[in-house]
């Protein structure tokens, strides 16, 4: 067994297999009732309030706010992100999410539930009104990546 097919195992065992076959259904019923674009804006705002109902503490730095968010996801065992500053953006790379295995595959607008979730915890966190977090690419190697920066 390969390390992905590990990982796929262990992470298709994060959602109960009592809630598995519901949230197939929700995806399929979703599928069929909205367009992606809509799909992805119901998910970002699904992560929205998620994020007020998990508010984080304050965090004096990125490192903080990365621990943080990583007590809310280990408690719910949901993987885990690491932030990366870089000089024009902040990197956010969340592994191991259990969407993709609870969905299904082939669904990128599952990814933005996590794209929600950030946006709301950078803005409570001080983040400016001008900068938003994006998602880059959905699901590759069991890891969502994101980006924190300037929008226009």
């Amino acid at each position: 067994m390969s390390p992905a097919d590990l990982l796929d195992h262990y992470r298709s065992r994060c959602c109960s297999p009592q809630w598995q076959g519901f949230v197939r259904a929700l995806c399929e019923e979703l599928e069929q009732g909205l367009d992606e674009a809509d799909r992805a804006r119901l998910m970002a705002r699904l992560g929205g309030r998620f994020a007020a109902a998990h508010p984080l503490p304050e965090a004096a730095t990125l490192q903080a706010l990365q621990d943080a968010a990583n007590a809310v996801w280990s408690a719910l065992d949901w993987g885990r992100v690491e932030f990366e500053e870089q000089p024009d953006c902040v990197l956010v790379r969340h592994c191991a999410s259990p969407l993709a295995a609870a969905g299904g595959t082939g669904r990128p607008w599952l990814a933005a539930y996590l794209e929600g979730v950030y946006r709301a915890w950078f803005h409570a966190a001080g983040g400016a009104p001008v900068l938003d977090v994006v998602c880059t690419q959905a699901d590759a190697g069991h890891v969502d990546s994101y980006v924190l920066c300037r929008v226009t």
